[in-house]
């Protein structure tokens, strides 16, 4: 049996086929942006603080409390800005990692 590829709704026919391309459409695209957003991220040789702590799971606000202590990832000071090498973070956050 064959499903319908148009259904009608209050005498409106619809295009089934349409209707649910526009519906993944509409719920994919947001995902897909963010998808592309995070490879370009992580293909970068160095990071911002956002994108770190974006990358990384973390907040931007631990990474600046770390900092001003002293702790925390090794990281470049470029003028104003903080850039953090994503080894850098992953070798910080693989010494805190507790073995229960």
């Amino acid at each position: 049996m064959k499903a319908p590829k148009q259904i009608a709704i209050a005498d409106q026919e619809i295009d089934l086929e349409k209707a649910i391309a526009d519906a993944l459409e509409r719920v994919l695209a947001p995902v897909a942006e963010v998808i592309c957003e995070m490879e370009r991220i992580r293909r970068k040789e160095y990071l911002t603080e956002k994108e770190a702590a974006l990358l990384f799971s973390l907040s931007t606000a631990t990474l600046k409390t770390q900092r001003s202590r002293g702790k925390g990832p090794s990281y470049i000071k470029e003028g104003s800005r903080i850039l953090y090498s994503p080894q850098s973070i992953r070798s910080y956050l693989s010494h805190k990692e507790k073995i229960f």
